[in-house]
């Protein structure tokens, strides 16, 4: 043997303990120091700690042979443990006596259970190598599988290209259409939406600035602080009856060689003299050098002139340019 009583006892704990026997320990303790040796040197190892192999303890060459992967490497190595687990002959059973003690029934127990591990080891080795034939197989057809769907699925990609595509029905489009609008709609909502909220913190942030406005104009002396600018005048609000205009047939004719931007402008200030009365600003009101002729602003260089009715209707009598005043006045005197 290569190991020490140590050893032999802690196998033979394991051994009592029923525990699994690593195959490390058993090379420790069972195989041949010198076929440990071979083995490490058959497979190229090189033992740790700076050993040789010729002078490699058994301690460092079993863990390295037991940690091999190849089937016919292990099994070697464990066929390293055959002659501890042979019977001995008796001319060494005569030897043994002199120089070792008599055999003890757990080491007994510990090579019978070395040489069903042994038994198992290689059931094992050859269960695994079917296993890996099988995987080898299934792997094959695995490969055969695909390749035959990625035929399938080309040939049925083709026959799909060259099959004319149905035309879409109508209210498939109409569908599309109206999808789209919804889109549009919830699209616009939401700007509408963010429109608001933007206005709401303008607003917001014009009453922080008017209310800073009136602190530091608080704060200015009386003499320094700007007058108060005077209040827009009132939008006039409408009068209870509207008041209604009868068209001379003068006024037609002066239409005739007005363009129709000015045409506009004159029927737009009409309606806004019957609809909001002479009070209102833009149309400049008032009566013509003490006739019973009076004027409304059509634009910049346009009157209207007109005679007012006891009921409050007007007559409208002619559209002219405020510079032709003059001899329109006179026209109208001589009638």
């Amino acid at each position: 043997m290569s190991a020490g009583p140590v050893r032999i006892d802690k196998l033979v704990e394991l051994a009592i303990a029923g525990k699994e026997l690593p195959l490390a320990l058993l090379l420790e303790v069972l195989a041949p120091l010198k076929e440990l040796r071979r083995l490490a040197r058959e497979f190229g190892l090189t033992p740790k700690g700076g050993f040789r192999i010729d002078k490699a303890p058994a301690h460092v060459l079993a863990p390295m042979l037991a940690a091999l992967k190849d089937a016919r490497q292990l099994e070697a190595v464990v066929r390293a443990l055959g002659p501890a687990v042979a019977e001995p002959t008796p001319a060494s059973r005569t030897a043994g006596k002199k120089e070792e003690p008599a055999p003890d029934p757990a080491l007994a127990e510990l090579t019978a259970r070395a040489g069903k591990l042994a038994e198992e080891l290689a059931k094992a080795q050859a269960a695994g190598d079917r296993q890996r034939t099988r995987e080898s197989a299934l792997r094959q057809r695995l490969e055969d599988a695909e390749g035959a769907i990625a035929r399938l699925r080309s040939q049925l990609s083709e026959r799909k290209a060259d099959k004319p595509q149905p035309a879409k029905p109508v209210r498939d489009d109409l569908s599309a259409r109206v999808r789209e609008l919804e889109q549009d709609l919830e699209a616009r909502d939401a700007a509408d939406e963010a429109l608001r909220k933007q206005m709401a913190a303008d607003r917001r942030r014009i009453r922080e600035l008017e209310i800073a406005k009136a602190e530091l104009e608080a704060l200015l002396p009386r003499g320094k602080r700007k007058p108060k600018a005077e209040p827009a005048p009132a939008t006039p609000v409408p009068e209870k009856r509207i008041r209604l205009p009868f068209f001379r047939p003068s006024f037609y004719k002066s239409l005739a060689a007005m363009d129709q931007r000015s045409v506009a402008q004159t029927f737009e200030a009409v309606w806004t003299y019957c609809t909001y009365g002479p009070s209102y600003p833009a149309l400049q009101v008032k009566a013509i050098g003490g006739q019973e002729t009076w004027s409304m602003r059509a634009a910049l260089a346009l009157r209207v002139y007109f005679t007012p009715r006891e009921d409050g209707d007007i007559d409208v009598i002619e559209v002219a340019n405020r510079e032709d005043q003059p001899t329109m006045l006179r026209r109208l005197k001589d009638r």
